[in-house]
């Protein structure tokens, strides 16, 4: 009872993130991608071999410890409700009050920087960083063990973060301290890879599929243009007048949130960490108006979410599919749902192509492939060929495809499977088509 009464506000705190995360999270695609790479580690899956992941797996195997207790995707919310429980801990420790301020960022838009995904583990370990340079002068192994982490977490934001992290220190002693301990996670996860026998799939997906994925996914709009330049130019303002502050440092290299997508999405983890630095480098001290006004920032914007959206949530209802009981759908889609995941998982010869595909695999207790994420750019170099190959191996199945609009959606592997089979049935917004 002690400990309850002392650490009562992270008690709430964890209910807070375990609300947002369910009732704002429930219709977005990324989480249960993210769910599904957990899911297919924990029966037994190696990432980059058996299913096509582009970014490295610390945050998958992380967020599958929990799924050997219980696999289900509540669980999955319930540990990422932990880490963003953590990450307060932490925000905590460096703001004081002003923690709130940052946690009102996250809010915007509808909680994004809070889902459960490879950027969110990022961002958490830059505040340990940044926690670390600001409070602990002599944690240099400490400090590169971490960013070894960061490199697991997103190895192309992980790099950019190491460099800027060795440029800073202006000392060769510290320099070889963070280069030695960053080594420690990697070189385990490069014994993972060659135990396995995953290395060359890691190599595909994860480096040279880079070119790809860049080159199918670049978008940026002019409104973010402007948020971007009024960072830089401040960033520029910051290193003229400290060009040691290692806070700077940190802030540039969070500028590789945004490439090659700039999105809301993105671009909130930026303007995150852009806030955090703020309050470092100019000591804002602790204050009640800036607590109280970013709690109501954050229900407002949460009043406001609820308001905009109250068809949708007027509507909800729970899923009762296999490792999904207590996910929230809508009513509108209960019988679809239960249609197609009845016919998919009656066979063991049925492919899906689809956004939805994870989401039926896990249901139906398929293995998660490289059909379970349909984008572009997420299928190493030349992966378009690759795909071709693998569908032209298969023989006496059927699959279960759906078409989509979205500029990111491989329309030329849904294509494709259209001219190699014969089409049997649609049933909802799904053909049906039978390869022989």
């Amino acid at each position: 009872m002690e400990i309850i009464k002392k650490n009562y506000k992270y008690l709430l705190l964890f209910i807070f993130f375990i609300s947002v995360l369910i009732f704002f999270g429930f219709n977005n695609m990324d989480n249960i991608w993210n769910y599904g790479f957990s899911h297919a580690i924990r029966i037994g899956e190696v990432p980059y071999k058996d299913f096509n992941i582009i970014s490295t797996p610390l945050f998958s195997f992380i967020m599958s410890l929990g799924l050997f207790i219980y696999d289900s995707y509540i669980v999955f919310v319930l540990e990422q409700a932990l880490l963003c429980t953590l990450l307060f801990c932490f925000l905590e420790k460096m703001f004081s009050k002003n923690s709130t301020l940052v946690l009102a960022f996250f809010s915007f838009p509808i909680f994004y920087s809070l889902f459960p995904n490879y950027n969110f583990l990022v961002l958490l370990l830059m505040t340990i960083l940044l926690f670390l340079e600001n409070n602990n002068k002599e944690s240099e192994y400490l400090i590169g063990f971490v960013l070894g982490l960061l490199i697991l977490s997103k190895h192309t934001i992980g790099i950019m973060i190491l460099i800027c992290s060795l440029i800073s220190c202006f000392d060769k002693k510290k320099i070889i301290k963070r280069i030695c301990s960053s080594f420690i996670p990697i070189l385990f996860f490069v014994i993972y890879l060659f135990l396995t026998n995953s290395m060359n799939s890691f190599i595909n997906l994860s480096i040279l599929g880079l070119f790809d994925f860049n080159k199918n996914n670049f978008s940026i709009s002019f409104i973010y243009i402007i948020i971007l330049l009024a960072i830089g130019i401040h960033l520029l303002v910051m290193f003229k007048k400290d060009i040691n502050n290692r806070n700077n440092y940190y802030l540039l290299s969070s500028f590789a949130f945004v490439i090659p997508i700039c999105d809301s999405f993105h671009l909130c983890y930026l303007i995150i960490i852009y806030v955090m630095v703020i309050l470092l480098n100019y000591n804002i001290k602790p204050s009640n108006t800036i607590m109280y006004v970013s709690v109501l920032i954050v229900f407002l914007t949460i009043i406001l979410n609820i308001i905009v959206n109250y068809k949708v949530y007027k509507r909800i209802d729970l899923c009762k599919l296999n490792h999904f009981e207590g996910f929230i759908i809508v009513k509108d889609n209960r019988d679809f749902l239960d249609d197609i995941n009845r016919q998919y998982r009656s066979g063991n010869n049925n492919f899906m192509f689809s956004f939805s595909n994870m989401f039926f695999d896990i249901a139906s207790d398929h293995k998660i492939t490289y059909y379970d994420v349909p984008l572009n750019g997420n299928y190493g170099y030349k992966g378009m060929d690759m795909m071709k190959t693998k569908i032209d191996s298969l023989h006496n199945i059927y699959f279960y495809i759906e078409d989509n609009k979205n500029v990111q959606y491989a329309r030329k592997i849904y294509k494709y499977i259209k001219e190699k089979g014969d089409k049997k049935a649609t049933i909802y917004n799904y053909e049906v088509y039978y390869i022989k």
